[in-house]
This record gives structure tokens, C-alpha cells and sequence, in this order.
């Protein structure tokens, strides 16, 4: 889509793609940034909703599918892919780990693996079938997370 905007504009403010993405990503990010509730149940809904949100933002998903794109041939949006999965690793990681110490999940369990049970349902659903996240989808995958990471006996 055209912008009204030239080239030359984004290239006397941002010297390459790399830097325009991770600003626009750091925008993104700051926008609405999430405080974790103490309440591990209630702090994986809340990520889980920020998460559909920010997948269901036409925005968001152009800048993620650039910088996944781009971080195989560029340096500097490996550096932005780097920056994006931390975050949302050490956010759903922190969730993770706090229903093991609350007794929720089962502290056995791979922090690593249940953030990819967290966030590959809803990846899969905005990335390869394009459609959006709902709020009924949103209660579903909290209520199988919670099941499948609970402790076992």
C-alpha cells in the first residue's frame, strides 16, 4: 500500500529496514506493556489475550513476518528476532514458572516446551491460516494449557 511517503524520507530517518523494524517492534511492544498478575492463572489469560491482541494487529504481524524473514540473511534483524523471542520467552517463561511454584504446573515440565505449547497455536492460526485470534479460543488454549501442565500424581 502506498503511504505518501518517499523513500528517501525512511532512509533519512532509519539507515536501513532493520532499524525502521526494530523501532516499529520496540513501539509495539512499549504500547501496552503487560504487568504480570501474582495469580499464575490469571497472569497466562492476560498474556494469552495481550498475545491474540497483538497477533490479530495487522501491524504486528507484518513487522514479525518481516523480521523472521529478514533475520536469515541480515544481522541486524537476527539482532531485532533475537530482542522479539526474548521478550516473549522470559515473559511466558516467568508465567511458566511461576504456576510450577504455585503448584499449577508440574514442576517436571520444560519451561522452553510449554512456552512453545503457549505460543505455537496462535502462531499457527494468524501465520499459516490467516485467520484471527477469538476470545473463545483465547479461554480454550488457557483451559488446555492448564490441564495438560498440570502436576501429575
Amino acid at each position: 500500500a502506498e503511504s505518501g511517503v518517499s523513500r528517501s524520507t525512511i532512509y533519512r530517518n532509519w539507515p536501513d529496514m532493520a532499524a525502521l523494524a526494530c523501532e516499529v517492534f520496540d513501539a509495539l511492544m512499549r504500547r501496552d506493556e503487560m504487568v504480570l498478575d501474582p495469580d499464575a492463572s490469571v497472569a497466562l489469560r492476560s498474556y494469552l489475550d495481550d498475545y491474540a491482541r497483538r497477533l490479530n494487529d495487522p501491524t504486528y504481524t507484518a513487522v514479525l513476518v518481516a523480521v523472521i524473514d529478514g533475520s536469515s540473511r541480515d544481522e541486524a534483524f537476527a539482532d531485532v528476532h533475537r530482542r522479539m523471542f526474548s521478550q516473549t520467552r522470559s515473559r511466558a517463561g516467568a508465567i511458566v514458572r511461576a504456576a510450577q511454584k504455585q503448584g499449577l504446573a508440574d514442576p517436571r515440565l520444560d519451561v522452553q516446551d510449554c512456552v512453545e505449547d503457549l505460543v505455537a497455536p496462535f502462531l499457527y492460526r494468524r501465520l499459516v491460516t490467516q485467520a484471527r485470534i477469538t476470545p473463545a479460543q483465547v479461554a480454550d488454549l488457557h483451559a488446555r494449557l492448564l490441564r495438560r501442565w498440570s502436576p501429575r500424581t
